[in-house]
């Protein structure tokens, strides 16, 4: 039971959510400088939330509601990682030029 338990229980997604954290990092550490800050610093933001999943007892209401923001927040940071460079500057222009 204790192995069944571990492979389908709630660790499990959060082992799988951390791993794929782990593997966003790995890319964004290979992205260049502007591109870079930004995908850390929101690696970094996901990261307490991850933390708050493996290390406190929680809800199942508030342990779902925190996953499905790491698991949303993390493929945003994957579709900016497969965007180029020069799409996201003509991204922050465009943005600027509606303020």
């Amino acid at each position: 039971m204790g192995i069944l338990t571990r492979m389908l229980g709630w660790n499990w997604k959060v082992r799988k959510l951390r791993k794929r954290w782990d593997r966003l990092r790995e890319k964004s550490l290979k992205k260049k400088n502007p591109l870079r800050s930004e995908l850390l610093s929101r690696l970094d933001s996901i990261s307490s939330n991850l933390a708050t999943l493996e290390e406190q007892r929680l809800s199942r209401i508030d342990r779902a509601r925190i996953s499905k923001d790491v698991e949303v927040s993390l493929a945003e940071i994957a579709e900016l990682i497969r965007t180029k460079p020069e799409e996201l500057m003509a991204a922050r222009q465009r943005s600027q030029e509606r303020q």
